[in-house]
């Protein structure tokens, strides 16, 4: 089942002399359950892909479908619910509201739309993510792995259609990125959650099953792995 796809996307920044081209033309599809890696260097345009597809930001041309919903046809009113309740958002940085718990912090796509938690399945996202001790810590009282992991599970929270995960372990040790990279497979594996992870980082991009490259906003090359 087709949970995402692109068509004739292309990003323009800029104008006359100083355009700045970031996509130029890309046509994609993932499928339900994939975990797929986009894999670039900086400026090639796999940020800039990210942004369009959490309905950050929008295509210059194109098409943007997930979960077939067009993205273009969202207001910002209708795209910031649409990125909340479709669309989960993994950044390097972890975002997390200091003044307010582990569990809150990852309730909180539910709290804004004032809907309860299905326990069952909040049980078993914080277990297969290794945080359910950590549940009534504040942030601050976290590792940096441990705060990541939160972040992925408040990314999860509402079952999105779509989790962006956008250089997840920049900011963490080879153990703590290790740990990540195993947590997002989990949750591809066990939640049957559709994962796109961007990074510069072509070992990291190897724990995919699906590999994306992406240069000069152009997608040079879409690999399959055993």
């Amino acid at each position: 089942m087709e949970i995402l796809r692109c068509e004739g996307v292309k990003k323009v920044y800029g104008s006359g002399g100083n355009q700045v081209t970031a996509l130029n033309g890309i046509d994609l599809s993932v499928d339900k359950g994939e975990f797929v890696a986009i894999v670039g260097a900086s400026g090639s345009g796999k940020s800039t892909l990210m942004h369009i597809l959490g309905s950050v930001d929008k295509p210059t041309e194109g098409k943007v479908m997930i979960d077939g919903i067009d993205l273009s046809k969202l207001n910002q009113t209708e795209a910031a619910i649409f990125r909340r309740r479709k669309v989960g958002l993994v950044y390097q940085f972890y975002n997390l509201i200091p003044t307010l718990t582990v569990r809150k912090n990852i309730l909180m796509p539910l709290a804004l739309d004032k809907k309860k938690p299905s326990r069952e399945y909040f049980e078993k996202v914080v277990n297969s993510l290794g945080i359910a001790e950590k549940l009534e810590a504040l942030p601050n009282q976290l590792s940096g792995g441990q705060q990541q992991r939160a972040a992925i599970a408040r990314a999860l929270i509402y079952r999105p259609a779509l989790l962006l995960a956008d250089e997840p372990t920049g900011n963490l040790d080879q153990k703590n990125t290790k740990e990540i990279i195993d947590m997002l497979k989990i949750s591809n594996r066990n939640l049957d959650q559709t994962i796109l992870l961007i990074t510069h980082d072509e070992k990291i991009a190897l724990e995919a099953k699906r590999i994306i490259t992406v240069e000069d906003g152009c997608i040079v090359s879409d690999e399959w792995r055993r």
